[in-house]
């Protein structure tokens, strides 16, 4: 009997095992072990020529990138064999496209006999198996989208729980040999940890701390969790994100990344409010306090690599108009002439993108002049008899606007339960032929409309009240704010940390109108209220324009 070319006795024979991590609960009958006993049964009993086994263990069936089966592919490319066999179609693999692709047109073509043999298959002969092959194929795939759904059911479900459910723990902890999914903090490096968090808080970059580490030969996560023995160097993306990991406050977020589909390992990242964050499963290693510093410092950081300078107030600058950040560069040339040393300018991003009419600014006379506004402010400030009453009056404004926002709640509420109503009369209507269907949709679709709008903005009220009564929850104390103003006027030279503590942002307009944000309710309130000495936009404007004309700057 002749195939394509080969006789029956000239088979030469490579046998395909594949174990995946979904058969894992099917223990011996789909092992390794038992697959080749009953592939090496069939062969010795058929008399075949066996030449190599391929084996991909823990390897799904619904990838073809398998190291084992590329091999094997490749032995047929060198017409090392020309036979292979499997336990049964789902070995071979479970995308039914996939599948289907190898047994209609690769290995017709490549004269390839393949034999399934718990499934009848065998290409070899004509059986009324081979033509259902494909529905089994089919039903193989079915088989491992159903499991997949299985798996990410399990592991959803683990993930609420706060289970930590990734194979390689986070620096600074190790698996918990007592506990299952669950972390323990490793001694060996919880002060790299504490150290990184430490030198950010006072002021210290990324790639500050990255050189320090190096410096110090301390082994990078990847050098320490495989201890390899050419060590790879920290750099300043590992420091950060360490540093937005909330996992060294004791929380585990999971759900961060997905695959597209259980056939791709492609994996996308998942929007940040379909997170799951379930907070204090494991010990900490930073207390929040420290944490929540951090992250301010982060959400106030310049991206910018523009300039190798750290100016003072680099990252708290926003275009007043455009609301882009605003970065400090350098001048070469003003009005035409070069200059000696570089002049350092306050620029828009946004100038260049949607021409934003925000002007350049000399960054050495802002920084001096605002300083200075500065000082004279927390001077004031500290007449605390001064700005008892305004504050007082802030506080009744806020809780008068809560209660404001909760009564137009409650007049949603009534108009929803109204139009609702509404809606369910005119249904009756309809079936009593009192309005016609079209009517009814008309009527309905508008009622619905209106519905959505109010549910809309209740769920807006809802959200400001939240943020309101959280403010007036975590008020900062006299005393907390004392300490900062007192620390920053009685600094030889201010420091980039101390100044993320007193200022949000500082916005400046086409102008050169400069606007204050106080990271405190309370100081943005005084800021608006008292008279305009301490006003920056009033007291500097002038002086600011001078200098500009000065300077000839444009």
């Amino acid at each position: 009997m002749i195939f394509g070319n080969i006789n029956i006795n000239n088979f030469k024979v490579g046998i395909y095992i594949r174990l995946s991590r979904e058969d894992g609960d099917k223990q011996e009958s789909e092992s390794i072990i038992n697959q080749r006993d009953i592939i090496m049964r069939y062969v010795n009993e058929n008399g075949l020529q066996f030449v190599n086994e391929y084996v991909d263990d823990g390897v799904s069936g619904t990838t073809f990138d398998r190291p084992a089966f590329n091999n094997m592919i490749r032995a047929i490319e060198d017409n090392q064999i020309n036979m292979i066999i499997t336990k049964d179609l789902s070995r071979l693999g479970r995308d039914y496209i996939k599948t289907g692709y190898y047994l209609e047109n690769y290995f017709p073509e490549h004269n390839i006999r393949y034999v399934a043999i718990n499934d009848g298959i065998d290409t070899f002969l004509d059986s009324t198996c081979n033509d259902i092959t494909p529905f089994k194929a089919i039903m193989n795939d079915m088989y491992a989208k159903d499991i997949s759904k299985k798996i990410r059911s399990v592991v959803k479900e683990k993930q609420k729980k706060g289970e930590y459910m990734c194979t390689i723990p986070p620096y600074g902890y190790k698996k918990d040999p007592n506990m299952k999914n669950h972390l323990i903090i490793d001694e060996k490096v919880k002060d790299v940890v504490e150290t990184i968090f430490e030198l950010y808080s006072n002021g210290k970059g990324t790639r500050y701390i990255a050189n320090y580490l190096n410096n110090n030969n301390i082994p990078s996560p990847l050098s320490y969790i495989k201890n390899l023995k050419t060590p790879k160097k920290w750099n300043d993306v590992t420091i950060l994100n360490m540093l937005k990991n909330e996992v060294y406050i004791g929380n585990t977020v999971s759900n961060k990344k997905t695959k597209l589909s259980y056939k791709s390992k492609k994996r996308v990242i998942m929007p940040k409010d379909q997170y799951i964050k379930i907070e204090n499963t494991h010990e900490p290693i930073i207390d929040r306090e420290m944490y929540q510093k951090v992250q301010f410092y982060l959400a106030n950081r310049d991206m910018s690599r523009k300039t190798k300078h750290d100016f003072l107030f680099r990252g708290l600058l926003v275009c007043h108009t455009c609301k882009r950040k605003l970065t400090v560069g350098s001048k070469t040339i003003v009005n035409g002439i070069k200059v000696k040393d570089p002049i350092p300018y306050i620029t828009c991003t946004g100038s260049r993108i949607n021409n934003c009419p925000a002007q350049h600014m000399n960054y050495n006379k802002f920084e001096t002049e605002f300083l200075k506004y500065l000082k004279d402010f927390c001077k004031l400030y500290a007449d605390k008899e001064h700005l008892k009453n305004i504050y007082a009056t802030y506080e009744d404004k806020t809780s008068s606007i809560i209660a404001k926002y909760k009564k137009e709640i409650e007049t949603i509420d009534n108009k929803i339960i109204t139009i609702s109503s509404q809606i369910d009369n005119i249904y009756f209507d309809k079936l009593n032929k009192v309005i016609t269907e079209n009517d009814y949709f008309r009527y309905s679709n508008k009622f619905i409309c209106d519905r959505n709008s109010l549910e809309k903005r209740k769920v807006e009220l809802n959200e400001i009240i939240q943020n309101l009564e959280l403010e007036q929850s975590q008020k900062i104390t006299d005393s907390q704010i004392d300490n900062i103003i007192n620390d920053f006027l009685n600094m030889e030279h201010i420091s980039k940390s101390l100044l993320y503590r007193l200022l949000e942002k500082i916005e400046i307009d086409e102008n050169k109108n400069v606007y204050v944000f106080f990271n405190f309710s309370k100081l943005n309130i005084i800021n608006e209220t008292i008279n305009e000495a301490i006003s920056f936009k009033k007291l500097c404007k002038r002086d600011l324009n001078t200098y500009n004309r000065k300077s000839k700057i444009v």
